[in-house]
C-alpha cells in the first residue's frame, strides 16, 4: 500500500506553515495577511490534489479510515487526539485551516478580531499535529478531493435544506423566497412546525429542547461573536434560516463528501450529531450509508461515554500500540451483533455498556501495569 506522497505531503505542508507562525503571531497581522496566506495553501494542496486522491482511494479501500468532521480542528490542547485514534485504523483531519477561508473572505465591516483569535488556536494545532503526532494522524484536502464542481455541490445541499424546510413545516416551498414570503417572525415559523421537530430542533450543544425557537436561535448566533455582526440587519426568519441552513447542510455535505472519498466521520459536536440522527432516515435504506453511520453513531457513543482523563493517565506511544493490537471498533460490532442491537432504533445504553466492558477495561489493565 503506497502512500508515500500523502506522507511526504505532511513534512512539506508543515515546513510550509511553519515558515509564516512569526506572521500569524505577529501584533500586524490582518484579514488580507491571513486571506493571502490561505491561497498559498490552496495552492499548495490543489497541485498536489491528484496523486493525494488516488493514494488516499487506496488506503481507505485497505483501512478502517475515520475523519474528523463537524470540527474545526482536533484539540491537542485539550488531550482530543486520545478518544480521535481509539477507534479504527487511520485518522485523517480535513485541513482546519481551509476550514476557515470564508471567515477571512467576508467583507471588513462584518470581519472581527475574534477570527484572527480563532486562526491562531486553528494555526497551533496544526502545527503540534504535524511536529508531535505525524505518525499518527493525516493533514489532507478532503474538500479539495472530494468536490470536482463546486455549484453542482452546492446546488445539491441547497436542494437537500428546501426538502428538509418542507418536512419540518409541512410546506411545499418551491424556493426559500417563498418561506420568506410566508414568515417573518420567530413565533410564526414555531407555531408551523410539526410537534416532532417543534421539540427536537437544537441549536447548541446544552440541552436547549425546552426553550422557545426564538431563544434557541438567539442563543445560538450570540454564542459566535462574527455571526452577531453578520445578522445584526437580519430578520428573524433570515437568522433562523441561516442558522437552520448552517447545520443541515453541514451534515448533509458531512455524508456527501465521506461517501466520495470512502471515509467515516467522526462527529463529536452534539448538534451536528443531532442533524445526523434527524436526516440519517432518508439514506440509510442504501446498505453503504448505513454501515457507516452506524459507526459514526458508535463512535459518538464512544465520545460521550469513555472518560478522556482516564485515557491521558497512559503515555501515547503506549496506548496507541494498544488501540492498535486490539480492533476495538470490530469488538464492540460483534458483540452489538451477538445482542441483536439495532442502533438506529435502541440499545444506546447498551452500546455504552459494550464500550465500557471491551475498551474501557483493557485499558485499565494497561494502566495498572504501565
Amino acid at each position: 500500500m503506497n502512500i508515500s506522497n500523502i506522507q511526504k505531503a505532511q513534512i512539506e505542508y508543515f515546513d510550509l506553515i511553519k515558515g509564516y507562525e512569526q506572521q500569524i503571531f505577529s501584533d500586524t497581522i490582518n484579514q488580507k495577511q491571513i486571506a493571502m496566506f490561505l491561497d498559498e495553501i490552496q495552492c499548495f494542496w490543489l497541485n498536489k490534489k491528484d496523486i493525494l486522491t488516488i493514494e488516499l482511494e487506496t488506503l481507505s479501500s485497505n483501512r478502517e479510515c475515520l475523519v474528523l468532521m463537524g470540527a474545526v480542528y482536533l484539540d491537542i490542547k485539550d488531550n482530543e487526539h486520545y478518544l480521535f485514534k481509539a477507534l479504527g485504523n487511520e485518522h485523517i483531519i480535513s485541513d482546519p485551516l481551509l476550514k476557515l477561508e470564508n471567515f477571512f473572505r467576508l467583507s471588513p465591516q462584518v470581519f472581527d478580531s475574534e477570527s484572527i483569535e480563532l486562526f491562531r488556536r486553528t494555526f497551533n494545532d496544526v502545527l503540534k499535529v504535524l511536529s508531535d503526532y505525524q505518525k499518527y494522524f493525516y493533514i489532507l484536502p478532503i474538500n479539495i478531493i472530494a468536490i470536482e464542481n463546486q455549484n453542482e455541490h452546492i446546488d445539491l445541499l441547497q436542494r437537500f435544506f428546501l426538502n428538509f424546510v418542507n418536512t419540518m413545516l409541512d410546506k411545499n416551498f418551491d424556493k426559500l423566497d417563498d418561506f420568506f414570503d410566508k414568515y417573518s417572525t420567530y413565533e410564526n415559523i414555531e407555531n408551523d412546525m410539526t410537534p416532532f421537530f417543534k421539540s427536537y430542533l437544537t441549536f447548541n450543544d446544552s440541552n436547549d429542547e425546552a426553550l422557545s425557537l426564538k431563544d434557541k436561535v438567539e442563543t445560538y448566533i450570540h454564542s459566535q461573536p462574527i455571526m452577531v455582526s453578520m445578522f445584526q440587519d437580519k430578520t428573524e426568519a433570515e437568522k433562523f434560516i441561516l442558522s437552520l441552513q448552517g447545520l443541515v447542510t453541514q451534515i448533509i455535505d458531512i455524508l456527501v463528501i465521506s461517501l466520495i472519498t470512502n471515509l467515516t466521520p467522526f462527529i463529536r459536536f452534539k448538534p451536528t450529531f443531532h442533524y445526523l440522527t434527524t436526516v440519517m432516515y432518508t439514506f440509510i435504506e442504501d446498505e453503504y450509508f448505513k454501515k457507516m453511520i452506524e459507526k459514526t453513531i458508535i463512535y459518538y457513543i464512544f465520545y460521550n461515554t469513555v472518560n478522556k482523563d482516564n485515557l491521558m493517565k497512559i503515555n501515547f506511544n503506549t496506548y496507541t500500540k494498544v488501540v492498535k493490537e486490539t480492533d476495538f471498533l470490530d469488538l464492540i460490532i460483534q458483540k452489538m451483533r451477538k445482542k441483536n442491537i439495532n442502533i438506529f432504533e435502541t440499545g444506546v445504553e447498551q452500546v455504552g455498556d459494550i464500550i465500557k466492558n471491551t475498551f474501557c477495561n483493557t485499558l485499565h489493565k494497561q494502566e495498572m501495569t504501565s
